[in-house]
């Protein structure tokens, strides 16, 4: 069974992301894990005594019959849908909850505001982002038949991206979708043009890439790179990595991923990256003919 996990504050943003988990789940026969969290007020003790067993209560019972009413909605229809109710917790307890543990892919809608944004998608989009071990679809806009003719892959293309590589091209895949394989060279960080096109080239054969291009692309930051080029393609989608950097490293180093979230309307893919050494490139490579999201 393939799991999709949604987190749904009920807005419409939230909606949008359900829709095309529903539409993902029909296409490769998976269930959707659908999650509404529920946060404590954050106030001090002489407040709490209004803060009652039955007020939670209350709130738990409003959160269920929404819950109903999103599970009535036709585009869900012959999706197995499982649904939770989850008090208090911050967005790490429920990536890390054993009823949610390990999903195969992550889907959130994102209102994209720079500004303080009270609801948990506006606020937690980007915690997602950066926290996940899942794959992460990162949705602004809705999509009312969500399909990705064009999809950009922005790398480095040194061995660790070779094994986040292989959940892309599944999702690609899936959708038989053109790959921009796209290296963006900036001031700070210069590599000849020979250089990263054999990075390119080198990436492509090693995964036997058939509808592709190899694309260099010159910007004065790895963002702007990014966003401007999947704009001039007119991509459907933009997969990157993220590094996942947490605590002290992430206030120093930021998170590429979470800034093209807040940035880019288009549909994001972020992928987690893990540390490889040696011969990552021919091992991830040798997994793509038996990886698929979840076990069957």
């Amino acid at each position: 069974m393939k799991t999709i996990l949604v987190l749904t504050d009920f807005s419409a943003h939230a909606l949008f992301a359900l829709k095309v988990a529903a539409s993902i789940a029909k296409k490769i026969s998976g269930k959707i894990n659908l999650v509404h969290v529920y946060q404590h007020p954050a106030l001090g003790e002489e407040f709490s005594y209004y803060y009652t067993k039955e007020y939670y209560e209350e709130i738990s019972t409003d959160a269920n019959k929404q819950l109903d009413q999103l599970l009535d909605q036709s585009f869900l229809e012959g999706v197995h849908v499982e649904r939770q109710v989850v008090s208090g917790s911050t967005i790490a307890d429920v990536l890390n909850n054993v009823k949610f543990k390990h999903p195969d892919l992550i889907v959130m809608g994102s209102h994209g505001r720079t500004g303080y944004d009270m609801s948990f998608i506006g606020s937690n989009t980007e915690k997602v982002v950066r926290l996940s071990e899942a794959p992460v679809l990162t949705l602004k806009n809705e999509i009312e038949d969500f399909t990705i003719d064009r999809m950009v892959f922005a790398s480095n293309f040194l061995d660790e991206s070779y094994h986040a590589f292989s959940k892309i091209k599944f999702f690609a895949d899936l959708y038989d979708a053109h790959i921009d394989l796209l290296k963006v060279i900036t001031p700070k960080d210069f590599e000849t043009t020979e250089q990263s096109l054999k990075l390119l080239s080198d990436f492509a054969r090693e995964f036997k890439l058939t509808d592709y291009s190899i694309n260099v692309y010159n910007d004065y930051d790895i963002e702007s790179g990014i966003l401007n080029f999947s704009n001039k393609t007119d991509a459907d989608l933009i997969a990157i990595e993220t590094h996942g950097r947490t605590g002290f490293a992430h206030l120093i180093n930021g998170s590429l991923a979470e800034d093209i979230v807040k940035h880019e309307v288009k549909p994001i893919l972020s992928i987690k990256m893990k540390k490889t050494s040696g011969n990552a490139a021919k091992k991830a490579s040798s997994e793509l003919s038996s990886h698929s999201w979840g076990a069957e």
